[in-house]
């Protein structure tokens, strides 16, 4: 009768699993190496004293710009109000009062895409002094990858509430373990976690086009800048999906191992005292 071979343990799978990814994926692995090493170590070019002087002085005098912004939304976010509380049950009805308010929305709203554009243009023109590639554009990239970070790990940590929630009442009355439980809750954790972050990552891949024009490169530097930012963030999020897997695989992968070794000891201990 064949036998099943035991599996290995657990250094041995993991290093023939990393060698059989890197030698059949060799770009990949690259890539993820050198976005992590980007992620862990990079902290953009220090740029020359004329040049943050410069900056300095622009950012400063785009304080007025960023002030009209805020006036302009507090003016956009009252006339809102106003305009919503007076529409009719349900928001079916506006009559002229409420066309009144909803005109003062329309001019504010205009308005406020005129200020969002001078404040931009302004902070564009500050940011330009410096490039992309400069250590005050590396650190907003890195700011906003982790603020897109944050929000997907919050919606899996929600997301995973919820499922225990739900799991522990859908498992009342049920004959089931505690260890296929947690095991079933920490898989829908996993999933939780991978939609929340790749979802992270998409929203920073959609922001992150807009920051790098914001410092007005030219389009080979403005296309180099985005490709090396969205390979470091995608590295970030695949190491962190790979310790989460990890940390859900290793204890089973180690059940797993323990039970074929037990089992591998018993069968030889069974035929070793089987008579002849």
């Amino acid at each position: 009768r064949r036998q099943l071979e035991d599996p290995p343990p657990l250094t041995t799978a993991v290093y023939r699993g990393g060698t059989y990814v890197a030698k059949k994926f060799p770009i990949t692995t690259f890539l993820y190496a050198f976005g992590m090493v980007l992620m862990l170590f990079a902290s953009g070019l220090t740029v020359s004293e004329q040049a943050h002087e410069e900056y300095a002085d622009l950012l400063e005098s785009s304080q007025a710009e960023s002030a009209a912004l805020e006036a302009a939304e507090q003016r956009h976010a009252m006339a809102s109000r106003d305009y919503h509380n007076s529409r009719g049950f349900l928001g079916f009805g506006c009559d002229q009062r409420c066309q009144q308010y909803k005109a003062k929305v329309d001019k504010y709203d205009r308005e406020l895409q005129v200020a969002r554009k001078a404040q931009y243009a302004a902070l564009s023109e500050a940011k330009s002094k410096v490039g992309v590639f400069s250590m005050y554009a590396v650190q907003e990239a890195r700011d906003l990858f982790w603020r897109t970070f944050a929000a997907g790990k919050g919606f899996a940590k929600r997301s995973s509430m919820w499922d225990l929630l739900f799991m522990g009442i859908g498992s009342m009355g049920r004959d089931e373990g505690i260890a296929s439980f947690v095991l079933r809750f920490a898989f829908q954790v996993l999933i939780n976690f991978t939609m929340g972050l790749v979802g992270a990552l998409v929203a920073f891949v959609w922001y992150l086009w807009g920051l790098v024009k914001s410092y007005q490169p030219d389009p080979v530097t403005a296309v180099a800048a985005f490709f090396v930012f969205t390979v470091a963030a995608t590295s970030m999020v695949v190491t962190t999906l790979l310790g989460l897997y990890g940390a859900v695989a290793v204890p089973v992968y180690s059940m797993a191992y323990t039970v074929g070794q037990n089992m591998r000891i018993e069968g030889g201990e069974g035929a070793g005292g089987r008579p002849p």
